[in-house]
């Protein structure tokens, strides 16, 4: 365990960088002038970016936030289509894949890391300032985009909860009022496995005052994978469309007003997992046939590495371990669709000295989603009626619908002395969550009562495991609403300093009116192939008995029984967040800055389908989490505005951080109670001369547990190490791009190639053999792009993706004490290649 004084070492250290380097870089920069001003060499200048980090136009090196920013070009390029994309782009950035309809973005180290519907994320992702509070949502399409801001470190203060490890804001393109004609362009993409992408947008002029555009993306392709199960060599197949209209009107210079609606369809299958087991074959298999591991499983090379060499079986008794990378075992419906509708309103409004804003927005999600997590699902069993292998199913049917609403008013003036900004803000949502899991003819190996102490171990291939042929189920009516009102302050004072102050005091309200949830047998006429929803779970468990609640001294489990709950207390939330911050101006081109800030994501409900009355697994609602992290930092452009260099250090409290974790016996949440994460960033881009860009980023992590005290497993598991790193958090990420444009003639030929490095990262949250780590993985990326026409209005592209053929998971879990097994949620593990055609017009 490291020593508790080495974080009071780093942050001594911290605060004599942060007073030395001001006048050392002030001095560094009278240098640099002088030598640009002698050598006049020709060169290339960095284009100014604008944001609205802070809610106002302000150019990116000068806001006091660790952030990049990405134009619509840019994101074109990498070929960035969809939410989550963008963490390929920047350093100590990750994501969570959950599932095909279900990921989360991790900023720094913080993120969330479960998979159901109610689940907060750790990073607060936004469309147009409206908050997407559904983890559903991120698997929508990126399309017609004027840029993408990400923002690390809380942003408590002006973007509210759920942001403790920063915020995202996809930024779309909207009308230009006032045109003398339309504009738009679109493009074409076609690639590996007949993919077919067709992206645009168009702008119509609707007289002086008003403006219309349209956009759209669709996106086809086929499976991927060889699913050995079905036959399928072609399976994953995807299908996506998005459609949005944006209405501009101007009454006066003063009053803007933006109506939008927008609609998206996701019809895929679902997202594959590759599978190992960790039994012996010694039928009947329980918990006592847990087989032991040398090392993690080699999933890339094929190598399952146990103990001897000796093969491995589910809980069903098949072996569903593959060598090739596109090889796996899929079963049932695999349904992963998503259907999304929405709009907003919004109104601008300059009243000379400050400007107020109001929006309004409503959106309606509906995810169909299903999983089989042990590669044998949904296969009937010897003919047996209501007798099926289903080793691990998951059904979801998840339905949400949000109204928002926030009106803020800002001060104009960005050069004045002081600045400020205050509003409110309220968010609505209802949710009903339907989901189960089903077991087939050797059950639920953690649910066996000589797993949980309930009879003795000798017992184990004695008594037949209660959860045989059956299914667990849950149906919650969820309702979440947020109220906050919040302010910030900028104070310029002796010339060349500003004071920061944001303020943010929010009150949370959770609602669950009715659980409904237990567990049953499967008919005799079960049909293994379909999928479960709402409606289906509900004639499935018509007239089971009421459960004895676990609270009743004679409460025995598996009665497969079901309860409706109407009466869990609700989780009321009350937080101040906020921001104090520091800012210094050594020149026009040279910033430093250092900050606190302090976030907090809100608390859940448990609506886990294996915590019901019916199993005698433990139902945790969870706290809030907070965030407190202090920031030290620099931004500069310099060489004539040729190079851009930023670089930021920070430090992090983590208290009371919301973890999902399954262990051997089987999935549990709780707050694990205090981690600590230290880090740094370093991001650069250079225009050595005309038509050249070169940029590169670094990222380093370093995560300790620094407290779990009384979380251990209630069997005493283990699964929290004091002094363990923290899962999700690779200790160094790197990026790096180049792009070339070669003029010929009146046209130009632009080469560029990108790069990204990250290194290994933790599973868990203490050792856990055999699958302990995420491996690193190194990707490579390049496209040659040839523009014609007068004014370049057309390109001709080529575009390779994953050069270097990397294989890696992009999620891995512990499945032992729930199906006997393991997986592996792979990356796509081949080198992608397509052409590209773009017109503007």
């Amino acid at each position: 365990m490291k020593s508790a004084s080495s974080s009071v070492r780093w942050l001594w250290a911290a605060r004599v960088l942060y007073t030395a380097l001001p006048s050392a870089f002030a001095m560094l920069v009278a240098n640099v002038a002088t030598a640009q001003e002698a050598e006049q060499r020709a060169q290339g200048t960095i284009e100014e970016v604008i944001v609205t980090a802070q809610k106002r136009a302000e150019n990116v090196q000068n806001v006091p936030i660790a952030m990049q920013a990405f134009s619509s070009e840019q994101l074109q390029n990498q070929h960035i289509n969809k939410i989550t994309d963008i963490a390929r782009l920047a350093p100590n950035l990750n994501v969570v894949v959950q599932n095909a309809l279900s990921q989360h973005i991790v900023i720094r180290g913080v993120g969330t890391n479960e998979f159901f519907g109610n689940a907060p994320s750790s990073v607060g992702t936004y469309m147009d300032e409206v908050t997407m509070n559904s983890s559903y949502m991120s698997t929508l399409g990126l399309f017609d985009m004027e840029r993408v801001e990400v923002l690390r470190g809380p942003q408590n203060s002006l973007f509210g909860r759920n942001t403790t490890g920063g915020a995202v804001n996809y930024i779309t393109r909207t009308p230009t009022v006032g045109a003398d004609g339309a504009d738009g362009d679109l493009l074409l993409t076609y690639g590996d496995e007949d993919l077919v992408e067709a992206e645009g947008g168009i702008s119509l002029p609707l007289g002086s005052k008003a403006a219309l555009r349209l956009a759209g993306l669709y996106r086809q392709r086929e499976g991927i994978w060889n699913n050995v199960d079905t036959g399928d060599d072609s399976f994953g197949d995807q299908d996506h469309y998005s459609l949005r209209a944006t209405f501009a009107f101007e009454p006066s210079e003063a009053t803007r007003i933006t109506a939008n609606i927008h609609s998206a369809r996701a019809d895929d299958e679902a997202q594959p997992q590759k599978m190992a087991g960790a039994f012996a074959n010694n039928p009947p298999l329980r918990m006592n046939d847990l087989i032991p591991f040398a090392g993690n499983i080699g999933w890339e090379d094929g190598n399952l590495n146990t103990v001897g060499g000796v093969p491995a079986v589910n809980v069903q008794g098949f072996d569903r371990f593959t060598s090739r990378w596109q090889d796996v075992w899929n079963g049932g419906s695999q349904r992963a669709e998503l259907r999304v509708d929405g709009g907003y309103l919004k109104l601008v409004h300059d009243f000379g000295r400050a400007s107020l804003t109001a929006i309004a927005s409503y959106d309606k999600t509906h995810g169909f989603y299903e999983e089989d997590n042990t590669g044998n699902g949904n296969v009937a069993g010897a003919g047996t009626p209501g007798v099926t292998n289903d080793v691990l199913v998951i059904d979801m049917d998840q339905f949400y619908e949000q109204y928002t609403g926030e009106l803020r008013l800002a001060s104009n003036d960005g050069d004045a002395a002081f600045r400020w900004i205050t509003g409110i803000y309220y968010l609505n949502e209802d949710a009903l969550l339907a989901q189960d899991i089903r077991f087939g003819s050797n059950g639920f190996p953690g649910a066996h009562p000589s797993a949980n102490g309930i009879t003795p171990p000798g017992l184990f291939d004695v008594i037949p495991n209660p959860y045989e042929n059956t299914v667990a189920f849950s149906i919650a009516d969820l309702k979440d609403q947020s109220a906050s009102i919040y302010g910030q302050t900028d104070l310029k004072f002796a010339d060349s300093w500003n004071f920061t102050l944001g303020v943010r005091y929010t009150k949370d309200k959770k609602e669950n009116p009715s659980y409904y949830g237990g567990g049953f047998l499967k008919p005799a006429n079960w049909d293994p192939s379909i999928y479960i929803g709402e409606d289906q779970i509900r004639q499935l468990a018509a007239g089971l008995p009421t459960c004895v609640p676990k609270s009743d001294p004679l409460y025995i489990p598996f009665q497969r029984c079901a309860n409706t709950n109407t009466s869990r207390e609700d989780l009321d939330t009350d937080e101040v967040g906020g921001k104090i911050g520091l800012q210094f101006f050594a020149s026009e081109d040279v910033m430093f800055y250092g900050s606190y800030s302090r976030g907090f994501k809100s608390g859940k409900f448990d609506v886990e389908f294996l915590h019901t009355d019916d199993t005698p697994f433990p139902q945790r609602p969870l706290d809030p989490e907070t965030l407190d992290v202090f920031e030290l930092g620099f931004k500069s452009t310099l060489l004539d505005r040729s190079l851009m260099f930023n670089a930021a250090v920070f430090y992090n409290i983590w208290k009371d951080q919301q973890v999902f974790s399954v262990g051997v016996n089987g999935p549990e949440f709780f707050n694990l109670p205090e981690s600590e994460i230290k880090g740094a960033e370093v991001e650069t881009s250079w225009v050595p001369a005309e038509s050249w860009l070169l940029s590169a980023s670094v990222g380093w992590l370093d995560t300790e547990i620094t407290d779990a005290t009384g979380i251990n497993f209630d069997l005493g598991q283990g699964d929290f190490q004091e002094g363990h790193e923290l899962p999700l958090a690779p200790e160094l990420t790197a990026n790096a791009a180049i792009s070339k444009g070669i003029a010929i003639g009146t046209n130009e030929l632009t080469l560029q190639a990108d790069w990204r490095y990250q290194s290994a990262s933790k599973v868990k949250y203490s050792p856990q053999v055999p699958i302990d780590e995420y491996t690193s993985r190194s990707e490579v990326n390049a496209r040659v792009g040839f523009a014609f026409g007068a004014s370049q209005q057309y390109e001709l592209g080529v575009y390779g993706r994953n050069l270097t053929d990397e294989e890696y998971c992009v999620e891995i879990q512990d499945l032992r004490g729930v199906s006997g097994s393991l997986y592996c949620v792979p990356n796509e593990g081949e080198a992608r290649y397509g052409v590209q055609m773009r017109v503007s017009f």
